[in-house]
């Protein structure tokens, strides 16, 4: 008959040193993504910002539309020359906006 300390002896898995390997890729790995969720709060938060100044500027401009003199003679274009110019802004601005984002800046 086999003692209990045989068995345990037997099924008990060998002693070894922590893995130093492992423990480094798993502090990368949260490090990155503690970045990453940064970055992520980062765009985010510029996000909201540019939304909140496009609607703005829209607003300024849908304004100064409504406030011209009615004796101009421009309610008869299919747009509104303030939202022209609104459009021309924003795309000037997402233009120069995104060209740091296309070179990895």
């Amino acid at each position: 008959m086999i003692d209990d300390g045989k068995i345990v002896a037997l099924f008990a898995s060998p002693e070894r040193a922590p893995d130093e390997a492992f423990v480094a890729r798993i502090e990368r790995a949260v490090r990155a993504e503690s970045r990453v969720a940064a970055a992520r709060r980062t765009a985010w938060r510029r996000f909201a910002v540019e939304c909140a100044a496009s609607a703005a500027i829209l607003a300024v401009f849908d304004l100064l539309w409504r406030l011209r003199p009615d004796e101009l003679a421009l309610a008869q274009l299919p747009f509104a020359p303030a939202a022209a110019a609104a459009v021309l802004v924003l795309g000037l601005w997402f233009a120069v906006e995104m060209r740091p984002a296309a070179t990895g800046r």
